[in-house]
């Protein structure tokens, strides 16, 4: 085992360390990207809420729209319809105004 960065204790895991709870990289198996803010809430990549994935083990993100939790696999909010990914290219859609997909033109409506 490696010594945390923030804690300075002996409990670095591989995605976390289980002394002080900061997380290092995403623990979705499809995202797996590197976090380098130490007081992060989510994962900057796929929206992974880092407090519901330590507590329950659940793997939900946070929509930012109607900002009600769901299931990370889900394309789709189900309370207010936003879209989270492009259905047809899968391209992270990047504002909540977005009319259109920018990569393929895919009307989200």
């Amino acid at each position: 085992m490696e010594k945390c960065p923030v804690c300075k204790e002996m409990k670095k895991g591989k995605f976390s360390c289980s002394g002080c709870g900061a997380f290092f990289v995403c623990p979705n198996p499809g995202c797996s990207s590197e976090i380098r803010k130490r007081d992060a809430e989510g994962c900057p990549r796929c929206g992974l809420l880092f407090a519901d994935y330590l507590k329950n083990r659940k793997m939900l993100r946070q929509c930012p729209k109607c900002k009600k939790k769901q299931g990370l696999s889900e394309p789709q909010c189900r309370y207010c319809r936003y879209w989270f990914l492009c259905p047809t290219c899968g391209h992270k859609v990047p504002s909540t105004s977005m009319l259109t997909c920018p990569r393929c033109a895919t009307s989200l409506r």
